[in-house]
């Protein structure tokens, strides 16, 4: 039930990026480099699979999710295309 409810927050999160009706610009989680994230604290990991979008569509999402989970940084560890073209799986380390 749980991993249905995320993929339908997912979906939506996803398509009203798309339309443009969720801005991410007010956004307080940034990414960073590998190198600057000592100064942080881990969070914990995001974990995406089969998300729909362009790279940017995904990062957009991953920054929006790293912010609803309080981070103020997150680093995209792994975003790969799956043989489906426009479909991901990524995963990103979220740090305080």
């Amino acid at each position: 039930m749980e991993r249905a409810i995320m993929k339908r927050s997912l979906a939506l999160t996803s398509l009203l990026l798309s339309a443009g009706l969720v801005s991410t610009s007010a956004r307080s989680a940034e990414d960073v480099h590998a190198d600057r994230v000592t100064a942080f604290n881990e969070m914990g990991i995001l974990s995406f699979k089969d998300v729909t979008g362009s790279p940017q569509e995904i990062e957009r999402l991953v920054a929006l999710s790293a912010d609803e989970k309080g981070a103020s940084v997150y680093r995209i560890v792994n975003m790969e295309e799956t043989p489906r073209k426009d479909t991901w799986h990524v995963e990103a380390i979220i740090y305080s």
